[in-house]
């Protein structure tokens, strides 16, 4: 597979918020959340396309947006196993470590509609702000040859709160984590 780039447009319904894109060779995918109601504790986030496979996170949060803290991601129905690593507040130490199948993945994210990076070996897949461009939100890149799997777990964090990744976040949940006695490694 060749490197290519693609582009994200919004969506935003009474109901629904989201994103809608060609990506390259795979063609057409969707990622929305349904806004919360006030009756569900969990939010989820579903990317489907015709060449992707399906990608659900679920978690709590608020926002319509489920939370990358405590939250569950499947893919095609198989739970990827997701171990979030905060070990302290220099940008390189707070990532995302995933497993799926026989595939280990590291993801970063600047924060909501900022920069966000998701590794496997050589492959990348990096997506960020369309600075200038009316009528898409975020532009992505795919390096390494990306394929379907790893485009679809790229993209659909991009419906999901990833603010425990950011400076802020990573300070605000030190002190929860201590009083709350989360696992997570703090540094």
């Amino acid at each position: 597979m060749t490197d290519f780039e693609f582009d994200l447009a919004p969506i935003m319904t009474r109901d629904v918020q989201g994103y809608r894109g060609s990506v390259g060779p795979f063609g057409d995918v969707d990622v929305r959340s349904v806004l919360s109601t006030g009756t569900t504790q969990h939010n989820q986030t579903v990317l489907k396309g015709e060449r992707f496979p399906e990608a659900v996170f679920t978690g709590g949060g608020s926002g319509g947006v489920p939370s990358l803290d405590g939250g569950w991601l499947q893919v095609d129905g198989i739970p990827v196993r997701i171990d979030l690593r905060v070990k302290g507040v220099r940008k390189g130490s707070r990532r995302l470590d995933m497993w799926y199948l026989d595939r280990q993945y590291s993801y970063r994210s600047a924060g909501q509609g900022k920069e966000a990076v998701l590794t496997r070996g050589p492959v990348t897949v990096t997506i960020d702000r369309a600075v200038g461009r009316p009528g898409v939100e975020r532009v992505g890149r795919a390096d390494g040859g990306a394929d379907a799997t790893d485009l679809a777990i790229a993209i659909v964090f991009e419906q999901v709160d990833t603010a425990c990744l950011t400076l802020t976040g990573a300070l605000l949940a030190i002190p929860r984590n201590l009083l709350m006695g989360n696992g997570r490694d703090e540094g």
